[in-house]
């Protein structure tokens, strides 16, 4: 959940991690889990298309916990866009790319795993910024151990190899996952639409990808 507050005269954006599941309340030790993994990540990014980290709050919204941020009145490039239709959408794909090669320069690489346009937000400058950590991690290691399972994302935005059921868990997390979201992004800038905005559900496009082989479709 998402509130919009002030700290010493600037407006800024309180990310609130949400705390029930279908009714129920997680416990506190795994939403501090899923809160540190975020904060290590960002914490110590700093680029012109990242967004900036400002600082976290444990007692504002306990037993939850805030993650604080500069408020970016203009919203999502998606939204953005469709206000503005004469914006430049290379020099916002430019400055994508420029986040991403930035988090991917890392020794070792941060794999930003959500790349979209709901989660790239427009400064007040009219730049473009790489925002919402949650999934992000710096790969330390190829064990297994460094890994999730089951992959998480959204599946507009997932590289076929990430949406199989045995797939590797090993493709998780690597450059090529942001990759291929991002070439998907690209065509959700230029369209204003979502990756294979003809299809509905989210299982429908997992089932298109895999069995009929598509993509998203080209501008």
């Amino acid at each position: 959940d998402i509130y919009q507050g002030r700290m010493k005269g600037i407006d800024i954006c309180l990310k609130v991690l949400r705390i029930f599941t279908n009714g129920e309340m997680k416990p506190r030790g795994d939403i501090r889990k899923k809160f540190c993994s975020e904060v290590l990540v960002w914490r110590n990014l700093e680029h012109p298309n990242v967004l900036r980290f400002v600082g976290v709050n444990e007692d504002l919204f306990y037993p939850s916990f805030c993650l604080i941020s500069p408020w970016m009145k203009n919203g999502d490039i998606i939204s953005f866009l469709s206000q503005n239709p004469g914006h430049d959408r290379m020099q916002c794909i430019r400055e994508v790319a420029n986040g991403l090669h930035y988090l991917h320069s890392h020794d070792p690489p941060v794999i930003h795993a959500d790349i979209r346009g709901a989660n790239i937000l427009v400064t007040e400058d009219l730049h473009c910024c790489l925002a919402d950590f949650g999934l992000a991690k710096a790969v330390m290691t190829r064990g297994p151990e460094s890994y999730s399972d089951s992959p998480s994302g959204t599946a507009r935005w997932l590289a076929p190899e990430l949406l199989q059921v045995d797939a590797s868990s090993d493709w998780q997390y690597m450059p090529s996952r942001d990759i291929y979201a991002f070439g998907c992004t690209v065509v959700e800038i230029f369209t204003g639409r979502l990756p294979f905005s003809d299809i509905i559900h989210e299982m429908s496009v997992a089932l298109a990808v895999l069995q009929n082989d598509r993509r998203p479709t080209r501008p």
